[in-house]
Formats: structure tokens, C-alpha cells, sequence
């Protein structure tokens, strides 16, 4: 059986293919047409797909796409008679800033058949409602697909949240929330606000938070805009927003009246905007623990796990992780869990009614491009570059530098694990300093630390994090030898890599330790400011050169910009 899911038009166009419920291809088609979070028909992931399994497009048995032909239209449509005339914003403007019609989106959705075909496919094509894919595919990092699961975006169709039960991989939905009563918009507000591009730029609001005043009444105000409900799961006060009304400017006039003019993009940033991204912050984080004890009683489980954009929440998913060990209950979220990851969800779920078997487990997420020798080998010849190993990288970083890796296939999903990523030193904050300074990346947000998973020393609570996922609180000793990884508010997005995993980076590490250096590396993505991350090894290349970074580790090779002394 061969499942192909998609995701097209909206954000994170991605496609996944499955062959008998494994995952053997994923990518999102950023990655290619070189547009950070592409909204177009994932065209150049699909071939990708189809090649590395060498599959041609009638072999392919079903199509799974994670969004209903209707939308929620009905709805949609209501909502906006029962709100005019204001609600003329649905008609008038743009839904985000990546797409410039809502028309043009709702037909492009309709008419995937007609692109399918035009593709080359004949295959049937199988809709998944938006939520069950993301819960779909959070019941892939679950035992045996059992367990308790919480979905959130900005909105699916109509729903906004979800509850679900999983017991071996048949979902359930507990209860919901919906539109406009949206966990994922409300902080896409709050980062509009900020000076950031919402739906893309969280990240930073997240960042960002760790710097608030959380005495201050500023923080208690944005605390109140969004709530836990105990009704309807959750709740926002719509006179602060635009949203509600289909307005592109998501925050309203009395949020700015409470909270004062919006920050320009290019203005730097003022006092009192940590604590306000503080207290939406929090409240997300209370929102998602309030929601999966939820879930989890509901069913007695013991595993709880979430997806959807909102839980690529780093800081969230690791609060929530903490809260859920006093229950007893194992945390487990989806890496992928913006809608990339729906393309999955859907192609598992799809497999599943098919076959009556469930896919395969959450394993490896390196899943896309891959550098092959070949490939290399015309750069290594053009550039000079010598054999690389994992101890002449470790001297390189123990050294102060900063290292490039593009090796291997690339990660599905926004993190980079080791195969596309950029390594530094994390003894001092220097390299972290300069790392964001040669990406372009404002200096107050934080990197990630890479560490090998049995070693506990340098997280409270540390416990196997292979897709960078989760935060944990660092430890008097973390905080004292690898400042560089440490955030603001002692906190850290840990990726742990486990032994046998990732054998190179477990070398570097194992290296590092051997020179007396702490076996941690700094661990970003290899990427520009506002490029996705790269895929190919000239792209790898190229983006070095522009960042001017020290060195590059490329397949087995490694390009020096300036040899050790």
C-alpha cells in the first residue's frame, strides 16, 4: 500500500509518502522552491518522494490531504451574516501574509483533484478533517498508539482545539473548541503586535517572553487573553481582537488602547514587550497543561501527546511535560506538529482505514533530501576539501569556531538535528552571540543545546529529546560550563542523541569530551535570515560562504575557510 500526503496551498506545503505504512520520504516544500514556509502545490516534493522510493505516480495507491472540501463552510458562512457588517473582512482581506486572496485559497483547496490529475495521478483522493490529521499523526509518538492526545492551531476548518482518546490508533475526539475561540490566533495577535510576521514567527514571541516581568500588571493583562474553558476548552476575550471578524490586522483597537500602538518591524524593541509576550506566554503554557490533564483523565492514560503549530512551542510542550510527570502521565509530542506534519497524520490515518493496520510508529525524522557521495564529490574537487572527521571537527569547535554540517538526508520539520545544521562551542556566550549575529537572528534569542541522551548532568528531569521538542531546566552546573546554551530564564530545547543514533554527531561529542571540553555542541539551523533551511550541498555551501562561517563538514569532506593554526 503507498500513501501519498499533502499538504498545499496554506502554510508548510510538505509532502509525505508512505509504503506500507512507512515513512520513507518527507519534506516540505520550502525546501525546493527556496520559500520559507511555501504555501504552493508541493510539485517538487512530490517528485522527490517518488524518486527516492522509485514509485511512478500510478503506483501510488491513495491520496491523503489533511483540510475537508468544504472548509467548515457552512460555518464560516454564518459566522460572518451573524457579524455583519464588520465580518465584511472575511470578503475583503487577505488571510495571512502568505496568501493574498481568501477566494483564491478556498478555490485552490477545492479543486486539488483537478491539480492531481493534471500531476499525472489516478489515484483516489482521501480528505481528512484538518484536526483528526493532527491528531493522526500525534498517535504515531504514542505506545502502540494509545493515549491521550490535545490538538491546537490557529483554526482548521472551524476547529480551533481538540481533546482526542487514541487506543491503537482509532481517535476519538473528547470535545473541542472553535473558531474564533482560537489558542493559536491569539498568540499569532500577540506576535502581530510585536513587530513579527504572525503564523511564522512565534518563535520569537517565545524567545522573547523569557526577558517579561512577570510582576508586573502588564503581564497579568496579556495573561487574561487567553483562557482555559471549561465549557468550550477554550476561551478569548474577542474585543481585543481583529480576527474574530476576518480583519488581516489580528489585534483590535482596544488592545492597542490597553496595551499602546503596535511595534514596528523595523523599530527596536521597547520596554514592556517581553512582558506582554510573557504573558501570553504563560498563558498558553497554563492553557496546555489544563488541556492535556484534561485529556488524560478523561481516558486514565498514561501517555499524552500533541500537535498542531501551537505545540511547536518548545517552552509550552516542556511546562507541559513537567506539570504532566506529577500525574504520572509520559509527554510525548509530535516534532512535526505544524501542518507539514498534518501531511503525515492524514497519510497514516488513510493507511490505517485501508489496511486495518496502523503506519508505522514516530522514528527517524531524517526523512528528506539526501547529499549523496556523487554530489559532494563535484564540490570537494571544485573547493579542495579534505576527509572529514568527527575529531577534526570537535578540534575545530573546542577552538572557538564555528562549524557547519550538511550530510545525509535532511530533517523533516523546522528543527535541524545534525545533518543540516550549524555547531559551535556553548562554553562561553560568545560563539552563541556570534552564531546569531553571522545568521542575522536578533541577539536576545536563545540555541539549542545538542547532548548526548545518557548524559543527565546538565538537565533537571532530562529524558530522551531526539527532535529538539522540549525545554528543560538547566542545572547549576549547565548554567556555569555551557552558558552559550543556557536562555535567559534557565531553560533549554534539548536535543538528546541517543547511543548508536547519529554516529557522527555522537562522535564529535564523544571528541570534545576527550580534548576536556564539555560534550555539548550549540546546535542551530543552517540557513540564512529568512531562508529556509538549506537542502542541497551548494546551497550548503553557498549559505556558508555568505554567513562566513569557519568551516563546513559536507558528506565526508570538510571545507575550511581558514586552517587551523
Amino acid at each position: 500500500m503507498i500513501v501519498l500526503g499533502l499538504n498545499a496551498f496554506g502554510h508548510d506545503a510538505a509532502a509525505v509518502l508512505l509504503v506500507d505504512g512507512e515513512a520513507v520520504f518527507a519534506s516540505s516544500q520550502e525546501r525546493y522552491d527556496r520559500r520559507r514556509h511555501s504555501p504552493a502545490f508541493p510539485a517538487d516534493a512530490i517528485d522527490a518522494a517518488l524518486s527516492r522510493a522509485g514509485v511512478s505516480k500510478s503506483e501510488v495507491d491513495a491520496i491523503a490531504f489533511p483540510w475537508t472540501r468544504d472548509m467548515g463552510r457552512r460555518q464560516k458562512l454564518w459566522h460572518v451574516l451573524r457579524h455583519l457588517p464588520r465580518s465584511m473582512a472575511f470578503f475583503r482581506d487577505p488571510p495571512d501574509t502568505l496568501l493574498p486572496s481568501r477566494r483564491g485559497y478556498l478555490e485552490a483547496m477545492r479543486g486539488l483533484e483537478m491539480d492531481l490529475q493534471d500531476a499525472g495521478f489516478t489515484a483516489p483522493l482521501h480528505r481528512i478533517p484538518h484536526h483528526l490529521a493532527h491528531a493522526a499523526s500525534a498517535a504515531l509518538a504514542l505506545p502502540g498508539g494509545t493515549g491521550a492526545i490535545v490538538t491546537a492551531d490557529g483554526m482548521g476548518e472551524w476547529t480551533t482545539a481538540a481533546t482526542w482518546s487514541a487506543k491503537a490508533h482509532a481517535l476519538r475526539r473528547i470535545r473541542r473548541a472553535v473558531y474564533p475561540h482560537s489558542p493559536g490566533k491569539a498568540y499569532a495577535a500577540v506576535t502581530q503586535w510585536l513587530g513579527f510576521v504572525p503564523e511564522m514567527d512565534e518563535g520569537k514571541t517565545m524567545g522573547l517572553a523569557a526577558y517579561g516581568d512577570a510582576e508586573a500588571d502588564r503581564m497579568m493583562q496579556a495573561f487574561d487573553l487567553l483562557v482555559y474553558g471549561e465549557k468550550d476548552l477554550c476561551w478569548i476575550p474577542k474585543r481585543f481582537y481583529g480576527f474574530p471578524w476576518g480583519e488581516s490586522r489580528l489585534y483590535s483597537d482596544h488592545f492597542v488602547k490597553t496595551f499602546g500602538p503596535a511595534r514596528d518591524p523595523d523599530e527596536p524593541l521597547r520596554d514592556g514587550d517581553a512582558t506582554i509576550a510573557l504573558g501570553i506566554q504563560k498563558s498558553t503554557m497554563l492553557w496546555g497543561i489544563f488541556a492535556t490533564i484534561e485529556a488524560c483523565d478523561a481516558e486514565s492514560a498514561r501517555d499524552a501527546s500533541m500537535a498542531g503549530g501551537l505545540f511547536l512551542n518548545c517552552a509550552m510542550n516542556g511546562k507541559v511535560r513537567e506539570a504532566m510527570v506529577e500525574q504520572g502521565v509520559a509527554v510525548r509530542p509530535f516534532p512535526v506538529a505544524g501542518d507539514a506534519g498534518a501531511a503525515w497524520g492524514a497519510a497514516a490515518e488513510v493507511h490505517r482505514r485501508l489496511t486495518g493496520n496502523p503506519a508505522a510508529p514516530l522514528g527517524t525524522l531524517y526523512l528528506g533530501y539526501d547529499i549523496t557521495d556523487e554530489e559532494a564529490r563535484i564540490l570537494v574537487e571544485r573547493e579542495g576539501m579534505a576527509p572529514a572527521s568527527a575529531a577534526a571537527v570537535a578540534e575545530r569547535i573546542a577552538d572557538g569556531k564555528i562549524v557547519a554540517v550538511a550530510r545525509g538526508r535532511a530533517e523533516f520539520g523546522p528543527r535541524a538535528l545534525g545533518n543540516r545544521s550549524i555547531l559551535a562551542s556553548p562554553t562561553t556566550t560568545t560563539s552563541r552571540d556570534r552564531v546569531n549575529a553571522l545568521k542575522g537572528r536578533e541577539d536576545w534569542r536563545p540555541l539549542a543545546p545538542l547532548v548526548r541522551e545518557e548524559d543527565n548532568r546538565w538537565f533537571k528531569g532530562q529524558v530522551a529529546s531526539p527532535y529538539m521538542i522540549l525545554t528543560f531546566d538547566a542545572t547549576e552546573h549547565a548554567k556555569n560550563e555551557i552558558p552559550g546554551v543556557v536562555h535567559v530564564d534557565g531553560t533549554a530545547r534539548v536535543q538528546t542523541v541517543a547511543p548508536g543514533e547519529s554516529d557522527f554527531i555522537r562522535g564529535i561529542l564523544d571528541a570534545l569530551e576527550a580534548r576536556g571540553h564539555p560534550p555539548v555542541v550549540i546546535n542551530t539551523s543552517l540557513n540564512r535570515r529568512g531562508e529556509p533551511i538549506v537542502n542541497t550541498a551548494e546551497q550548503a555551501l553557498t549559505s556558508v560562504k555568505a554567513m562566513q562561517l569557519d568551516a563546513l563538514v559536507l558528506g565526508d569532506y570538510l571545507w575550511d575557510r581558514t586552517p587551523l593554526e
